[in-house]
Order: C-alpha cells, then structure tokens, then sequence
C-alpha cells in the first residue's frame, strides 16, 4: 500500500525534457527583473562618464538623486555635483542619498547645489563631464537657448551626455549626434 501510494504522489510518468525546460525557463524569468529604461540611461551615462577619464562631474537636474547614487558608489569620481531647480527635490536626494549619515571621505565627494539651467552659473563651471538626464524636456522652448548657452558657453564640461525619455524631444537638438 505505501508503494501504491507513492508512486500516486510521484507519479510513474519523468516529465518530458521539454516540459522540464519550460518550467525552468519561466522560473528564471520570474526570478531575473528586466531592466528598466531609466536603469539603461544611467548605466549608459555612467559608461559614457567612465570613458571619458573625467573625475569631476555635474548631473544637471539631478531631481531625487537617482544618477548621484549609482556615482557615489564608482570610486573614480572625485567630484560629484548635483544640481536642480526644485528645493524640495534637492532634501528628498539629500534623505535617499543619506548624505547625513556617509563617511566623511564620501561626504566630500558629493553635493548639491540649487540652481536653474537657463541662468549662468559660476559653481558650474570646470567639470569634466556633465550629464542632462531626462531635463530638456521639462524645458520651455523659449528657454532652451538659454540653457544651451550655460551649459555649452559658460560650464564648458568636456564631456556632455543629454538623454531624453523618445525620440520625439530628440528635435530640439537637431545637431547632436544620436547615439543608440
């Protein structure tokens, strides 16, 4: 009876290698996220910075401090500045970075600054690299010459990298190169 009852529980029948297969695959499907789009733009600006061999870097309309966390753990950066327009975008980066609580040998290498886009900016200038996540489109035609201006005129970063969320803002810029 105990053998009767086993092999009702287990069943005579091996799955067959395909089913087998099949339910591994969805098994690591489940496991493994996909990676998101805003996680490629940042691994993408992050990778963009680390070829460039610049150490001092600006994220401009660094909003809640995405960007600025995954730069504060690459070592390689000496400098990290983040600015935005929004005071209360600046306190949230500043709690989810935990800038209160880092070492103060990370504590030296980041800060964030208030500051518009579309107005010269001394604090800006000198860096290496500069990077515009997902921002211009959040800018008023009428002030994109502005912006342009500060950040090709008056920071001067040797290495800019600007990302928009679809090609359809990509226009504004019709001389930049677009890189897939």
């Amino acid at each position: 009876m105990a053998r009767e009852a086993l092999s009702r529980l287990i069943g005579d029948e091996e799955p067959a290698a395909d089913e087998v297969a099949e339910t591994h695959a969805r098994e690591e499907e489940s496991i493994e996220k996909p990676i998101r789009t805003a996680e490629q733009r940042i691994g993408a600006v992050i990778a963009a910075f680390g070829s460039s061999g610049g150490t001092r870097v600006l994220d401009l309309g660094c909003g809640e401090g995405r960007l600025l966390r995954e730069l504060l753990k690459d070592k390689a950066f000496a400098e990290i500045v983040g600015t935005d327009v929004s005071h209360r975008a600046l306190e949230i980066a500043s709690q989810k970075l935990r800038l209160e609580d880092l070492p103060r040998i990370q504590k030296d290498r980041i800060r964030l600054i208030h500051g518009s886009l579309t107005y010269r900016d001394k604090r800006l200038a000198g860096y290496d690299a500069a990077t515009v996540v997902e921002v211009v489109e959040h800018q008023d035609p009428p002030r994109l010459a502005a912006f342009e201006r500060v950040l090709f005129e008056f920071a001067r970063p040797q290495t800019i990298v600007i990302t928009t969320p679809n090609v359809e803002y990509n226009v504004k810029f019709e001389t930049l190169p677009v890189l897939l």
